[in-house]
């Protein structure tokens, strides 16, 4: 699903207007992108955690020319699923 299903799905299921559901997730996303620029961990419930984390300077070969490069370090968002979702995935099959 991409955000245009997510807002068409809301905007069914909540009985607002495609606008109004644009808005609130907009706003939504902003909010989680500033608490994660201030290194807060985002708690969604029963989805899970966002956290940045910082992923260490290291070395990468291309495949290509066999070249060794080194990789800097940089910050990466990491999600952690939480345990309800954990569960609920269990039992689905992967086609």
């Amino acid at each position: 699903m991409n955000s245009a299903g997510l807002i068409n799905t809301l905007s069914k299921k909540l009985h607002l207007p495609k606008a109004d559901v644009e808005k609130r997730v907009e706003d939504m996303v902003s909010i989680i992108t500033e608490e994660l620029t201030k290194n807060n961990t985002v708690s969604l419930l029963n989805l899970g955690n966002l956290e940045i984390k910082k992923r260490e300077e290291r070395v990468c070969v291309n495949p290509n020319t066999g070249k060794r490069v080194m990789v800097p370090p940089k910050l990466v968002v990491k999600f952690k699923t939480s345990p309800t979702l954990k569960e609920k995935l269990k039992g689905l099959k992967y086609e």
